[in-house]
């Protein structure tokens, strides 16, 4: 079963431009992430929030040290701050119906 985990983040300086929000995700997916899809969308000038779609919950589990690597490195770089994080399977998607 899919798994998803979504993200609600504050950015103290503003968000990044798309553009570097696109070269993050080209270099996750050059690393080789699991991911099958990871979605951005931005709220306001100062947070963002996020959607990752893992194959399976031992996938997401497996890149959990690296996603906790990567923030911590955010919010010491930039002054990122998660305000919230939840994480479920994924029951039903439309674009697999």
């Amino acid at each position: 079963m899919k798994y998803a985990v979504y993200t609600k983040w504050h950015w103290p300086s503003g968000v990044l431009s798309k553009e570097k929000i696109r070269d993050f995700h080209r270099q996750l997916k050059s690393e080789g992430t699991t991911a099958e899809d990871i979605i951005w969308w931005v709220i306001d000038d100062n947070h963002h929030q996020s959607l990752v779609v893992y194959p399976s919950l031992i996938a997401a589990e497996a890149e959990k040290a690296d996603r906790e690597a990567d923030r911590e490195d955010a919010a010491n770089s930039r002054d990122l701050v998660l305000l919230e994080e939840t994480m479920g399977p994924i029951y039903s998607q439309l674009s697999q119906l």
